[in-house]
């Protein structure tokens, strides 16, 4: 009688995971208590405690012309979710962002019924800047939102064409100067006349933003919209 492989090989990566998590237990990324069985990446309580903004990003502080018909942030920057944003960018933890807007999900959709998009685009990142962190922390969030959305993936649409500092410890005006002619539209002809989301992590002041709408609609884009994970206020 041939004994199939995998029932012998479960019961062994089930031991090694059992000790493993004995020895490293899974934390919460956000409070760091144990996880339960059921748990992923993040608690229940934490899950549950990221609060809905529920309504329009109206405080864009670019100077000029603003290039973003409607944006959203979807969560209160409150110090869990800064935590939270800190391991997408800098720990190469993916997944909590998955579990947040999947747990969210009809909350979310709701916000976005009353529009139907061509195209969901990630702010790109620098070749360079991509190469250091080894992904583009946005990039899960735009295939998720364009599954949901029965919307394309346009990432490849647009690239970060010059290397920018931190606009961290940047004003609005010395945000705005630094990502001048940072972006470059690689195929207008698959932009022009088509209903964009843009996609990113914080909105601050919308400096990035608004300087990679203001070239997607030079390229002929009828409608350019932006959804951010969470805005400080």
């Amino acid at each position: 009688m041939q004994i199939s492989s995998h029932i012998i090989t479960n019961p062994i990566k089930l031991f090694l995971t059992g000790i493993v998590d004995l020895i490293y237990p899974p934390l919460c990324l956000v409070c760091k208590r144990r996880l339960d069985e059921h748990e992923t990446q993040l608690c229940k309580l934490c899950l549950e405690s990221f609060k809905l903004l529920r309504k329009s990003h109206e405080q864009f502080s670019v100077p000029g012309k603003i290039y973003i018909n409607t944006a959203w942030a979807l969560f209160e920057f409150d110090q869990a979710f800064q935590n939270l944003i800190h391991h997408l960018k800098y720990s190469r933890r993916r997944k909590p962002v998955l579990v947040v807007l999947d747990h969210y999900r009809q909350q979310i959709i709701e916000q976005l019924s009353e529009n139907t998009y061509d195209l969901v685009i990630s702010i790109p990142l620098h070749p360079r800047k991509y190469r250091e962190r080894g992904y583009n922390q946005v990039d899960d969030m735009s295939d998720w939102l364009a599954g949901q959305l029965k919307s394309e993936v346009g990432n490849h649409l647009v690239k970060r064409s010059k290397y920018t500092q931190s606009q961290t410890q940047l004003n609005a005006t010395e945000r705005c100067e630094n990502v001048a002619n940072a972006f470059t539209v690689t195929l207008t002809d698959e932009i022009s006349g088509k209903h964009l989301l843009l996609v990113d992590d914080v909105l601050t002041t919308g400096a990035t933003a608004n300087a990679l709408a203001q070239v997607l609609s030079n390229a002929g884009a009828s409608r350019i919209d932006l959804i951010t994970l969470s805005a400080p206020q």
